[in-house]
């Protein structure tokens, strides 16, 4: 069973009413908000955060991309665990 969204849900005519509002909300506060119209329904979110989305995609679609994360964090996992992250210092005459 999906969960309830965690998100504001309003209906097409509620949102049609507070579209500005909407606008400033979710541009400005970072916030989604779903949008019902019979059985249909749609989620309005920030251009930004769309953005985001699209490129977490991209990456997570791009197998050479994930294979390079995961080297970077294989890398510095083993650096992290066999030595210091940062040069020890030297002594200073």
């Amino acid at each position: 069973m999906p969960e309830a969204p965690s998100f504001p849900s309003l209906s097409a005519e509620q949102a049609k009413a507070r579209l500005f509002d909407l606008l400033i909300e979710v541009c400005g506060k970072k916030v989604r908000v779903e949008i019902n119209h019979g059985d249909s329904a749609c989620v309005l979110i920030s251009k930004s955060e769309l953005e985001s989305l699209e490129n977490a995609l991209d990456i997570l679609g791009n197998s050479p991309a994930v294979q390079r994360i995961a080297n970077s964090i294989a890398a510095l996992s083993h650096i992290a665990a066999n030595g210091p992250l940062v040069c020890a210092e030297s002594s200073v005459d």
